[in-house]
C-alpha cells in the first residue's frame, strides 16, 4: 500500500467508485432481464447500491424476493463495499484529522516562497548525523537565501520550528523534478551534502544538465570519487580529511583552533571570515585600503586580498594599496557589517 495519503485517498475513491458502478449496473440488468415489466429504473438502482453500501437501513425500494439471484447479488455488494467504504472514510479522516491536508496547503506555500527566490542556494541533505545539518545551520545563522531539499518530512518541520519557516522541498535531491522544484535553473550555487557520494554524483551531474554555469559543492568520503565530481567543476570537500586535520591543529595550536571555534559560535556577535569581490560600480574601486571607513563596519578587519589576474594570496594588504575591481578581499566583521559592506560594495 502507498504511504502517500493522497494516492490512498485516491485509490480508496477508485474502489468505491467502481463497487458502486458494479451495483448500479448489477440491479439495474438484473430488473432488465428477470424483471422487464416494469423494469428496475437506473435511479433506483443506483440508490438500492448506495443504501446497500451504507447500511443505512431505509428498506428496498425494488423487490429483490422477485428476481432470483438479487439478494445474493446484494450479499456481494454489502461485503465487498463496506470495506472498502469503511477504507475510504478512514483514509479521508486521518488526512483532514492527521494534519495532512494542512501539508498540501504547506508545499503551496513553500511554492510560492522558492518562485520568488533567485540567486539562492539549493542544499541537498540536512540529516543531523551528516555534513548538511552544520551547512544548515551556518546559512540559516548567516541569513542567507537558500531553499533545503530533504525525503524527511519530520525533519524538516522540526527545522522549521526551530529556525523558522525557510523554504524547503520534500524529495529525493537526485530527482531532476525536485531540483527543479527548488529553483535550480535560477539558483547561484548548490550544496550536495548527502550521505552516499553516488548520490552526490547523481545531484552535480543533475544540477549541471539544468544550469550548466552553477557553482556545485559536494561533500565525499572516498577519494576515489574526488576526481569525477571535480571533473563536473565541483569543489569537493572530504568531512573525514577536514576532521583529521582539526584534531591534529588542536592539538598543535589550540589557542587558534579555539578562536575560531568561538568565532563560529559566539550567538552574540555572529562574526565570520568571508570574500568580497568588489565590483566595476563599487565606491571602494580606486581608493586605498586605509580609506575604507571601518568606524561604519563594526569590527571589520581586513586579512587578504587576491588579484583577479594573479592567484596569489597578499595577505594583511598594506593601507596603501590600491583596490582595483575585480579584487577580492577576505575579510573578517559580524554578520551585520558584511550585509553592509555587501551594500556599500554594490
Amino acid at each position: 500500500m502507498s504511504d502517500d495519503p493522497q494516492k490512498r485517498i485516491y485509490l480508496a475513491g477508485i474502489l468505491l467508485l467502481a463497487v458502486t458502478l458494479i451495483g448500479t449496473a448489477g440491479y439495474y440488468l438484473l430488473g432488465q432481464f428477470a424483471q422487464p415489466d416494469p423494469p428496475w429504473l437506473l435511479g433506483d438502482s443506483f440508490y438500492m447500491t448506495i443504501i446497500t453500501l451504507t447500511t443505512v437501513g431505509f428498506g428496498e425500494v425494488i423487490d429483490l424476493s422477485v428476481v432470483p439471484g438479487s439478494r445474493l447479488f446484494t450479499i456481494f455488494i454489502l461485503f465487498s463495499g463496506l470495506g472498502i467504504a469503511a477504507y475510504f472514510v478512514s483514509t479521508l479522516t486521518a488526512f483532514l484529522v492527521e494534519g495532512e491536508l494542512t501539508n498540501v496547503f504547506w508545499r503551496k506555500r513553500m511554492e510560492r516562497q522558492i518562485s520568488k527566490l533567485a540567486g539562492h542556494i539549493i542544499l541537498c541533505g540536512a540529516t543531523r548525523v551528516g555534513v548538511g545539518y552544520y551547512v544548515f545551520k551556518e546559512l540559516q545563522l548567516t541569513g542567507a537565501s537558500f531553499v533545503l531539499i530533504d525525503s524527511d518530512i519530520k525533519l524538516i518541520k522540526n527545522l522549521q520550528r526551530q529556525f523558522g519557516n525557510f523554504p524547503s522541498v520534500i524529495g529525493d535531491a537526485t530527482h531532476a523534478d525536485f531540483l527543479q522544484s527548488a529553483g535550480v535553473k535560477k539558483a547561484k550555487s548548490v550544496i550536495s551534502a548527502l550521505d552516499d557520494d553516488k548520490d552526490n554524483l547523481c545531484v552535480v551531474v543533475t544540477c549541471k544538465q539544468f544550469n550548466p554555469l552553477i557553482k556545485l559543492f559536494s561533500s565525499c568520503s572516498d577519494s576515489e570519487f574526488i576526481s569525477k565530481l571535480e571533473l563536473l567543476g565541483a569543489e569537493v570537500v572530504m568531512p573525514n580529511s577536514i576532521g583529521g586535520l582539526r584534531i591534529a591543529s588542536q592539538i598543535v595550536r589550540p589557542r587558534v583552533v579555539r578562536y575560531l571555534d568561538v568565532m563560529m559560535r559566539d550567538k552574540d556577535c555572529v562574526v565570520r571570515i568571508e570574500d568580497i569581490t568588489i565590483s566595476k560600480k563599487s565606491p571602494l574601486t580606486g581608493q586605498k585600503v586605509g580609506d575604507i571607513s571601518f568606524p561604519d563596519f563594526t569590527q571589520l578587519l581586513i586579512l587578504a586580498l587576491i588579484r583577479s589576474d594573479n592567484p596569489s594570496i597578499i595577505y594583511n594588504p598594506k593601507r596603501s594599496m590600491i583596490i582595483e575591481a575585480g579584487d577580492t578581499i577576505v575579510l573578517q566583521a559580524d554578520v551585520e557589517s558584511l550585509k553592509r559592506f555587501r551594500k556599500y560594495n554594490g
